[in-house]
C-alpha cells in the first residue's frame, strides 16, 4: 500500500456534525457536487483528500461510497465518525480503530449462514492491516484506543436487550462498538479493491445501560471532533515528504 506518487484519500462521514468537525481542521477545501452530494477536496503536499457525507445507514452509505469510488478512484477510503461502545470498561470519547466489520442485525442462520453473513458474501470484512496499524500508532498519543470488531446495525443500539442479543450472537467481547455505516464501506471497498479503515470515537456507551441516547446527543460534537483529530494527524503523517 506504500507509495511515493500522489494518493487520493476518500473520507466519508455519516452526519453533518462529523463532517463539520473534519472541515474545521482542513483549510482551503474546494467545493463541488456529485449526484447531489456535496464534496470537499483538500490538496495536501502529495495527497488529495476527498470529504463527503455518506448519509446515515447502510443504504445511503453504499450508494454514496460507490459513487465516490467510481468518480475519484481513491487509493484509500476512511470512514470517520462516532459510535456506541459495547464494552463496560469503555468510556465516552474513547477511540475505536477496528480490525473487523460485521453486520450485527443480519440473520440468515436458518439457511446455514453465520450471523452477519449476507448470501454470497463473507461472514465479516477486515480493515487494511497496514492502514489500521498507522492509525493505532497515531491514536496512542491522543486517548484510550480499542481494537476488535465494529458492528453495523440499521437500529440505534440503546436498549439492554439489543446489547444482549449482539453478545449472544457474536460473543461477549468480540463486538467493541456499534454504528450504522462501516459495513457498507467495507462492502464497497471490497468490490472496488480499495484499502480501508474505520475511525470511531465513542459518543455513548450502550453497554453501561439505558439512556445512552441522551449521552449521544450531548457528546456527538465532542466525539466528532475527537475522530477528526485522528484523521488530521493521519493526513499530516501521510503527506510527509
Amino acid at each position: 500500500m506504500s507509495q511515493t506518487s500522489p494518493q487520493t484519500v476518500a473520507v466519508l462521514t455519516a452526519m453533518q456534525e462529523e463532517l463539520d468537525a473534519i472541515l474545521e481542521l482542513f483549510e482551503n477545501c474546494k467545493e463541488t457536487k456529485l449526484c447531489g452530494m456535496q464534496i470537499y477536496v483538500a490538496e495536501l503536499s502529495n495527497s488529495r483528500f476527498v470529504f463527503a457525507l455518506s448519509g446515515v445507514g447502510r443504504a445511503n452509505t453504499a450508494i454514496n461510497s460507490a459513487l465516490i469510488a467510481k468518480e475519484y478512484k481513491p487509493d484509500i477510503m476512511l470512514n470517520v465518525g462516532t459510535a456506541g461502545g459495547l464494552q463496560k470498561e469503555q468510556k465516552i470519547l474513547d477511540l475505536v480503530i477496528p480490525s473487523e466489520i460485521v453486520a450485527v442485525d443480519v440473520d440468515l442462520t436458518s439457511l446455514g449462514f453465520e450471523y452477519g453473513q449476507i448470501l454470497g458474501g463473507p461472514a465479516s470484512y477486515f480493515a487494511d492491516k497496514e492502514l489500521q496499524a498507522k492509525l493505532l500508532e497515531i491514536s496512542k498519543d491522543f486517548v484510550t484506543t480499542h481494537q476488535g470488531t465494529v458492528g453495523s446495525s440499521e437500529a440505534f443500539i440503546c436498549k439492554p436487550e439489543q446489547v444482549a442479543e449482539i453478545n449472544r450472537r457474536f460473543g461477549e467481547n468480540r463486538v467493541v462498538c456499534v454504528e450504522m455505516e462501516a459495513f457498507s464501506i467495507a462492502v464497497t471497498c471490497s468490490r472496488f479493491k480499495i484499502p480501508f479503515a474505520i475511525i470511531r470515537s465513542l459518543s455513548d456507551v450502550p453497554a453501561h445501560g439505558e439512556g445512552n441516547e441522551l449521552a449521544f446527543n450531548e457528546f456527538l460534537k465532542a466525539a466528532s471532533g475527537n475522530a477528526a483529530k485522528i484523521l488530521r494527524a493521519y493526513a499530516s503523517f501521510s503527506t510527509l515528504p
